[in-house]
């Protein structure tokens, strides 16, 4: 009987584990496109997608504000999930708009651009990024698909190694397993998360189809500017004041430009 019992406990727990990393580290596969027949809306249209980033302090509202302070006016519109990895971010995209965190309603308003804020997520979990980039490619090629510019900020400075130490010991066991097989069990920073996105991109040759923003104007030093954040995975109403202004510096650049 003991040794059933322990049979058992060993098989639930081998069962755990691999829906645990099959859940965690699973890429996601090519979606097929749904057909839209819905014709851009007149005037400046900026779409926003991403994770918690996107919803906190109302990003949508402040940028569209600014802008408005500046003589610009735009519609803007965002979907973030909080917590969501660039997998699920990607995937939203498919979703019907019933469903919940559903950014479908993005691509069928056609917007212009479309701002694209992710991969704190992915960094915190330590996928690693390949992982980032493969799912952060399908992201850009589904919005130039539909015809909307990508705007994309490679993974914004955050403070990956003190959220790294608030891990509990499954999470941080987790974590070290996935460097040590996907890195030699050296830690991922955050320059590998760009640098790998930036290399797919120029290797597709998507370099002049989108557009790229770069974070560290707004932070390049998580240590330096801690009054910008509210914790090590998200900026504080200072930050978002900083970010906001960067953005519609970016926006008004790209209209000058056109």
């Amino acid at each position: 009987m003991k040794k059933k019992i322990i049979v058992t406990a060993v098989l639930l727990a081998g069962i755990f584990c691999t829906v645990y990393f099959w859940n965690k580290y699973s890429y996601a596969g090519p979606e097929k496109y749904f057909v839209s027949q819905t014709k851009p809306q007149d005037g400046l249209q900026i779409g926003i997608i991403g994770d918690s980033w996107v919803v906190r302090q109302n990003l949508d509202s402040l940028l569209e504000a600014k802008l408005q302070e500046k003589g610009v006016h735009a519609e803007v519109y965002a979907s973030g999930n909080p917590g969501a990895k660039t997998k699920l971010i990607y995937e939203n995209l498919f979703k019907e708009k019933k469903e919940s965190f559903s950014s479908k309603e993005i691509i069928e308003k056609k917007p212009d651009y479309c701002i694209v804020i992710a991969g704190v997520n992915d960094a915190a979990t330590h996928v690693g990024p390949d992982f980032y980039t493969h799912h952060m490619m399908m992201i850009i090629n589904t919005l130039l698909h539909y015809g909307i510019k990508p705007v994309i900020i490679p993974l914004p400075e955050f403070g990956l190694e003190e959220d790294s130490e608030k891990k509990n010991i499954l999470s941080s066991l987790s974590n070290k397993g996935s460097e040590l097989v996907l890195n030699g069990g050296k830690k991922f920073e955050i320059k590998d998360y760009r640098n790998s996105l930036l290399n797919e991109i120029k290797k597709q040759k998507l370099d002049q189809k989108i557009i790229l923003l770069n974070f560290d104007e707004v932070s390049s030093d998580f240590e330096k500017d801690r009054d910008l954040y509210a914790d090590p995975l998200h900026l504080n109403l200072n930050g978002y004041q900083k970010f906001s202004d960067f953005l519609v510096k970016n926006i008004i650049n790209l209209q000058r430009s056109r």
